[in-house]
């Protein structure tokens, strides 16, 4: 069945239609990011940051050492058993949970941490468990 009003109702339409799109009024441009005043906004938090001190186990002549270095600063050393693998001016570094054998460039690797050494790098202030 044939429209009755014909082609031009559709063609009507659709001018229409096509009249309004151009037409419409633009969408208001979005509303800028919230700015708050410097007297509200939060101070800044406060990112944990690597510790400064560095310790290590380092193989001398015929003893090992244990050691730290804070900047310019190193402690004094105490002497501990050596490692059987530790090789005369090397040093094994705590890095985080685990550790890093350093001082000849092709033996630099991850290594077992010594007893010693983790004992050395605990903070004074945590609890090792217990009551």
């Amino acid at each position: 069945m044939r429209d009755k009003f014909g082609g031009s109702f559709r063609g009507v339409l659709l001018a229409t239609l096509l009249v309004s799109c151009e037409t419409a009024e633009p969408e208001p441009a979005p509303a800028p990011p919230f700015a708050p005043s410097a007297s509200a906004a939060p101070a800044a938090p406060v990112l944990p940051r690597r510790p400064t001190v560095r310790h290590y186990l380092a193989r001398k002549d015929e003893r090992c050492e244990v050691y730290a270095v804070d900047g310019d600063r190193v402690s004094a050393a105490t002497r501990t058993p050596c490692p059987q693998d530790l090789q005369v001016g090397e040093r094994i570094r705590v890095m985080g949970k685990s550790c890093m054998r350093e001082g000849i460039a092709e033996r630099a690797q991850p290594v077992v941490c010594p007893g010693a050494l983790l004992t050395a790098a605990t903070p004074p202030d945590v609890d090792a468990g217990g009551t």
